[in-house]
């Protein structure tokens, strides 16, 4: 038997305290750490598996860089290959990718970064870990939560299988990640601690090679490690040697066990299942983040990489880098301190502002504008509005009336100051129309923009355009009018569009009518539960009824064929729990809730959006959506795939933690034909009636508390967090779509753009720049990769093998077919162009470089 000692700190960027606080207390372990491996040249030290650490260390430390940079180099301390250590399961695939690539990029400037993939304590993983951490070249993963009932018949080291087929060497931490931590000062003591931990593990090892964890959550390290590796050693009659990850898993064989499916079991770790639905308002912003991002910023910066010689990649790093920030398992899991949750809003503004100004100056330069981009000030004006997709669109666009500068000198004699023709039209005229349409007025009253008047809102323009070609736009000209069009206004309780019939019923609910006759009754059932429990774990409160004060609807129709329904309700719930926290209390509060219910002209769609003010405390607001019939299985959308589930809970008899109801999930939920697509609300449940149920809101008032039903010990420490109670008003869009298409899925949550056409020719109306066939594999990513070359990133989430059809409407030289981390050639492609022909496996992320044709060097920046 070979035993490692693996001396390391588990780095939480933020958690129980901000990250400033902890950075405090970070640079004074680093110092100590250098310290320790300055002075012992055989030490070695793994800094927890990220390179963020370096950034934060070195900012306030610039002079031990170089320090940092031979003891990386010459392996001795340990960084890497994530930036932050992520949640793996709550940020999208593409987005635990950006982490490996900034991650090693951030390690490389110093050494090689490690090639352990060490996640010690994310709450559970997805199925499709293995396939991303092999498109990066890992080899191994080193965990300790998700492994349920299968743990009982696997060793320590086993093969975890993706469903594309890839597969990773994994090493359970049965005794975590501390299980040689605080060690006593005194060596003997340090020994006799150590032997039966050795020993035990020893036991659980088939490879003949044991690992002990020599650290612990933000601690300092042992200054004596090496002197107890050689005293453990003549104790054990076996070699004992201080180690990273990396030296510790290259003794280690190739496993010979495998499982395969996600890690979602508790059977010596707690899963804290809770943290999907901590603080739902920045899990829902991290989604807008990433929507932005992967349908927008990126792919039409490579757009105009290819097409304009215009270079975003910097914009795009910077935004990622202030995103993935918020990855860190303790940060968007919600089950932190108030104030880091706080501080989380600033970055998460950052990654979306820059998100969206990049992809508005590349979509106003496809439409035409100049450099500065100034909104023309003279009729006609025209509308182009843009499809991310690679596939042909019908929608509804928001066009928001603004313009740029608002204000300018005016053409007359006396060159005065005038306000924007197209913002005064917007108070002269009564309305406007595109393509000879009546548009809907929309008035934003929370947009942030130029009012002329005190007593107006700031207007937008909705109306439904056809045809929009893939990756491609269509022109449609703009016209002040003199006649209002605005929403014909009933008490009627039924709309249709000749595809759907939506109609309100008494108890607030809805039903619809699909095309093929499938009808789904009482959807957006609201059910609210006491919630006894903290951050991360709901713990059911009983007692408190919950009833409905008041009902209006409402329904609106326009001639542009938008149809809404208005379903406003007030309920009546319980305020909180009683003092003792174990019931719900008899003082009650009016919750009010608003369903709006909308149909498009020619699509199979319903679009739900939902608005509350959470007016009570210790509780869980859910939404319904009964599906008609019973199940034992559903489909759900998960990283990288769709995923099928059993509604029975695993047999969690011997688990220290009890099996969730809930899973997480990445957009959507599918029960017996019914779709619920809900993004950024990652917390699902399907019941054995086929109900899906979305939750909305857990509102909960502590970080960690003890002796819940649902787990027994504290997961973190006692802080009170009214922040987590998530008060005030708080909305959400949801849609409804027959059967399992995940394509309309991305359709509905991305949208279309429309922006005002500038004066130069631009993208030509009709023009399609990129094109995949067929409508089952997905767009994963899009983007620029290198001043000549972009990447893309198709997605086959079927049990099929696809071929695949990709058509380029710009040049491109040539295609090879790579790994994940675009580093790695995994052969050349059959490319004629404009054609690129690929066969993509179930369930693979097959990535392919273009390059673009030789041309002069992009000017420096």
């Amino acid at each position: 038997m070979r035993y490692f000692v693996v001396s390391h700190t588990h780095w939480d960027r933020e958690w129980y305290r901000t990250f400033q606080e902890f950075r405090a207390r970070l640079v004074d372990a680093v110092e100590l750490v250098l310290e320790r491996l300055e002075r012992d040249p055989e030490d070695r030290f793994v800094l927890d598996g990220q390179s963020i650490v370096l950034e934060d260390y070195l900012e306030l430390r610039p002079r031990r860089a170089a320090t940092l940079a031979r003891l990386i180099h010459d392996g001795r301390l340990a960084v890497g290959p994530w930036y932050v250590q992520p949640d793996t399961l709550l940020p999208s695939g593409e987005s635990l990718i950006r982490n490996l690539e900034e991650g090693e990029r951030v390690a490389r400037a110093f050494g090689p970064p490690s090639r352990v993939a060490y996640t010690p304590d994310s709450f559970g993983h997805p199925a499709q870990l293995p396939q991303i951490l092999r498109g990066f070249g890992l080899r191994w993963f080193v965990s300790w939560r998700g492994l349920g009932s299968e743990l009982d018949r696997l060793p320590a080291e086993f093969a975890w299988q993706a469903p594309d087929g890839s597969t990773v060497c994994a090493h359970h931490l049965r005794l975590g990640y501390f299980s040689a931590a605080r060690l006593p000062s005194q060596v003997s003591e340090a020994v006799r601690f150590l032997v039966p931990v050795a020993e035990r593990l020893g036991r659980e090892s088939r490879s003949g090679a044991v690992v002990l964890m020599n650290g612990i959550d933000h601690a300092p390290p042992d200054p004596h490690v090496r002197a107890v590796a050689q005293a453990l050693s003549a104790e054990l009659g076996a070699p004992v040697q201080v180690a990273t990850l990396d030296e510790f898993t290259a003794a280690l064989p190739e496993p010979q066990e495998q499982v395969r499916g996600a890690m979602l079991g508790a059977r010596v770790a707690n899963l804290l299942p809770g943290v999907w639905s901590s603080r739902l308002h920045l899990k829902q912003y991290n989604r807008r983040c990433e929507s932005l991002l992967l349908a927008w910023a990126e792919p039409w910066a490579a757009l105009a990489l290819a097409c304009l010689q215009l270079d975003e990649r910097a914009a795009l790093r910077c935004a990622w880098r202030w995103l993935l920030q918020n990855h860190a398992h303790d940060s968007i899991c919600g089950c932190s301190q108030d104030q880091v949750h706080e501080q989380m809003r600033y970055r998460f503004a950052a990654a979306e502002e820059l998100a969206r100004e990049t992809t508005r100056r590349v979509l106003e330069r496809f439409a035409g504008h100049a450099v500065a981009r100034r909104t023309p000030a003279t009729e006609p004006w025209e509308v182009v509005v843009f499809n991310p997709s690679p596939h042909w669109r019908s929608d509804v666009v928001r066009i928001p009336l603004d313009a740029e500068p608002w204000i300018d000198f005016s053409d007359d004699a006396q060159h005065a100051i005038a306000v924007h023709p197209l913002l005064a039209a917007s108070v002269v005229h009564a309305g406007f129309s595109v393509c000879g349409q009546p548009a809907r007025l929309v008035n934003e009253e929370g947009a942030a923009r130029t009012r002329l008047s005190v007593d107006r809102s700031p207007l937008a323009l909705e109306c439904f355009v056809r045809n929009v070609p893939p990756f491609g736009c269509v022109r449609l000209p703009l016209r002040p009018t003199n006649e209002a069009e605005p929403d014909a206004e009933d008490s009627g309780r039924e709309i249709t569009n000749g595809l759907v019939r939506v109609w309100a019923d008494d108890d607030g609910t809805f039903g619809v009518r699909f095309a093929d006759g499938t009808v789904f009754s009482g959807l957006a059932a609201t059910e609210d539960q006491g919630d006894r429990g903290d951050t991360y774990d709901f713990d059911p409160a009983p007692g408190g009824k919950v009833t409905l004060e008041s009902l209006g609807i409402t329904r609106r129709r326009h001639r542009s064929g938008i149809q809404i329904l208005e379903i406003a309700q007030v309920l009546r719930l319980p305020m909180g729990l009683t003092a003792d926290r174990e019931r719900r209390g008899e003082q009650e509060v009016t919750l009010p809730l608003w369903i709006r219910v909308r149909l498009l002209p020619e699509l199979e769609r319903v679009d739900v959006q939902v608005a509350w003010d959470n007016t009570a405390d210790d509780h869980r607001l859910r939404l319904l959506f009964p599906s008609g019939k019973p199940t034992r299985e559903f489909l759900a959308a998960s990283t990288f795939d769709i995923a099928r589930w059993k509604v029975e809970p695993a047999d969690d008899a011997t688990w220290v933690h009890p099996a969730p109801c809930t899973i997480p999930h990445q957009g959507w939920v599918h029960a017996n034909g019914l779709t619920v697509v809900a993004p950024g609300l990652p917390e699902a449940e399907v019941r054995s009636d086929g109900t899906i149920a979305i939750t909305l809101v857990r509102a909960v008032g502590w970080l960690s508390l003890p002796g819940l039903a649902t787990r027994a010990e504290l997961a973190g420490p006692m802080i009170p967090t009214p922040g987590a109670q998530c008060r005030g008003r708080q909305s959400a869009s949801l849609h409804l779509l027959p059967g399992v298409d995940t394509r309309r899925a991305l359709d509905a949550e991305v949208g279309l753009w429309g922006v005002i056409a500038g004066s130069g020719a631009g993208l030509a109306a009709g023009e399609s720049l990129l094109e995949i066939e067929p409508l089952s594999v997905v767009l994963s990513a899009f983007r620029p990769w290198t001043e000549s070359a972009l990447m893309l990133r198709i997605l086959n989430p079927t049990d099929s093998g696809q071929e695949v059809r990709v058509r380029f409407g710009f040049p491109v030289a040539a295609v090879e077919r790579t790994r994940l981390d675009g580093r790695t050639s995994c052969g050349t492609a059959d490319f004629d162009f404009p054609y690129l022909r690929a066969f993509v496996r179930a369930h693979e992320a097959a990535t392919f470089l273009l390059s673009l044709p030789h041309r002069e060097p992009l000017p420096a920046d």
